[in-house]
């Protein structure tokens, strides 16, 4: 049988899954219904089986509360869950359902599928990378590994040969927003050098600013509104309605009529792109601010970029074309559908890694970096006081592989342990980091205070961080095995079963 080299973009919006065709170059799968893109939402039907996709968006006019869309921003949330038909379902189990979906329907072309590089955004932290693994493995996927969004792009960018330079990714999807710096130096070799991003912004947030302009104009019109605690229903439909307009005003200068109504009430409302634009304005300016950060990590400035990629849907606004061209210099490309320009990475990325499946992929080099900085809890002054704080190992952006070692020291005399805590986070203070595991070492007794500790945090090229805890005198470790590409959590960010049949009866349309 032959193992495909397969790469999912599990999207907020819509998924995709690309493969490796005869000739090794990337292509999108088209799903049962031929279309290139599968709708991420899921709807639970009364009676019959649960539906995914498109099917599942078109309901949701009328029967909202049994559709569920943009889970991937609960991802890694482990008390988020709906309950449905007396079942219970997490961010993990939704999501393993659109998997499952479009697994199901590229076997019908290829044959039976095993193993997959799936993506995540940058910005994503551990527990959501995790729980993204856990959504793939109970869709029946053996994940090769999870691979940063905008870093699958600039390898589908690099393997065209048509792009060479220091390139800025522009990744604004449905839900999430990242900005990464590449340094795309040949097809063959490409290195990132920093990240940003914003888990909750997106397109998303655009559909309900535009859905609170509508609701405003209805109510002026009106005198109700409709968005009320008692029915979610009319508001849900709008803010349809206003992902439909925002699709058109990204081709036209006006969408009119667009439908609204409650109860006995309608009306017909217009929105203008200008206006469109204001509406959006604070989101558009929090992914400069973010750009600005990722230049600033990466030590450039906006000249000492050759190119701006644009990737997610989110990016034919033309609100945003027209920013990212006056802050460069340069007309961002998207000679890559940015719908597609992900998935068809995270294949190229899956033919690297399958011995066998893309013999010219073997000699790639990909070097990516650290998404966030990871580090351990330690007692430190603080202003001549003793307080916890999180000392940094390995900062945020740092190359890979790499391995860093520091020295701290026992506290009090006869200290027979020490918590040995692992963070992800940035700053000092620890109760903005997670503590993604965690384990005691054991010290001989009667001992003095004072002894050294050293601490040795090792992350390689496969996204695997290995963390030692060494007693210098003693020689006593604790070992850490993390995958931080996928597990590895604190315990407690589980997920529970659900009835396996909602899977085995999930409707292929």
């Amino acid at each position: 049988m032959k193992k495909h080299a397969i790469g999912i973009d599990l999207g907020t919006t819509y998924s995709a899954l690309a493969t490796l065709n005869s000739s090794g170059k990337p292509e999108i799968v088209p799903n049962l219904d031929g279309e290139r893109v599968t709708a991420s939402a899921v709807y639970f039907q009364e009676e019959g089986p649960i539906l995914v996709g498109q099917l599942a968006v078109d309901a949701a006019a009328g029967d909202p509360n049994r559709v569920i869309q943009h889970v991937k921003r609960r991802m890694g949330e482990p008390e988020w869950r709906i309950e449905q038909d007396g079942k219970s379902y997490s961010a993990v189990d939704i999501s393993a359902m659109i998997l499952k979906k479009v697994k199901k329907d590229s076997e019908s072309t290829l044959g039976q599928i095993e193993h997959a590089v799936i993506t995540v955004p940058a910005y994503f932290d551990e527990y959501r990378r995790k729980a993204t693994m856990d959504a793939a493995e109970k869709a029946g996927l053996k994940v090769l590994r999870i691979i940063n969004e905008p870093t699958a792009a600039a390898l589908t960018y690099a393997k065209t040969g048509q792009c060479k330079g220091k390139v800025l990714i522009y990744d604004l999807g449905g839900g999430t927003f990242d900005v990464s710096i590449v340094d795309i130096k040949s097809p063959q070799e490409i290195t990132v050098i920093a990240s940003e991003g914003d888990h909750d912004l997106g397109g998303v947030n655009f559909d309900e600013a535009l859905a609170e302009h509508l609701n405003e104009l209805f109510q002026k019109e009106k005198g109700t509104y409709l968005k009320t605690e008692e029915d979610s229903t009319p508001f849900r439909r709008v803010q349809a309605e206003a992902e439909r307009a925002k699709r058109k005003l990204s081709k036209i200068d006006q969408v009119s009529p667009i439908p609204l109504n409650f109860g006995e009430h309608w009306m017909n409302a217009s929105i203008k792109r200008t206006d469109f634009e204001r509406l959006i304005s604070e989101y558009i300016t929090k992914t400069e601010m973010l750009i600005a950060d990722a230049l600033f990590e990466a030590n450039l400035k906006e000249n000492d970029i050759d190119h701006v990629l644009l990737v997610g849907g989110s990016t034919r606004i033309p609100a945003i074309k027209g920013m990212l061209h006056k802050k460069f210099g340069k007309v961002p490309l998207s000679q890559v559908n940015p719908d597609e320009a992900v998935a068809l990475g995270a294949a190229i990325q899956a033919g690297m890694l399958m011995p066998g499946a893309a013999p010219d992929l073997r000699n790639t080099l990909l070097q990516d970096v650290t998404n966030h900085s990871f580090g351990t809890i330690s007692l430190g002054d603080h202003y001549g006081a003793k307080t916890l704080r999180n000392s940094i190992i390995i900062p945020k952006n740092t190359a890979i592989p790499k391995s860093i070692t520091e020295s701290f020291y026992t506290i009090s005399h006869g200290q027979t342990q020490v918590d040995c805590q692992i963070t992800q986070g940035e700053g000092e203070d620890p109760k903005f980091v997670n503590i993604i595991a965690d384990g005691l070492l054991d010290l001989p007794p009667n001992r003095p205070a004072d002894l050294e500790l050293k601490v040795t945090y090792s992350y390689d090229a496969n996204g695997r961080m290995s963390c030692e805890f060494l007693d210098v005198e003693s020689g006593n470790r604790k070992k850490f095995d993390l995958d931080t590409a996928s597990r590895a959590m604190k315990s407690g960010d589980q997920h529970d079963d659900i009835d396996e049949a909602a899977f085995n009866d999930l409707k292929i349309e």
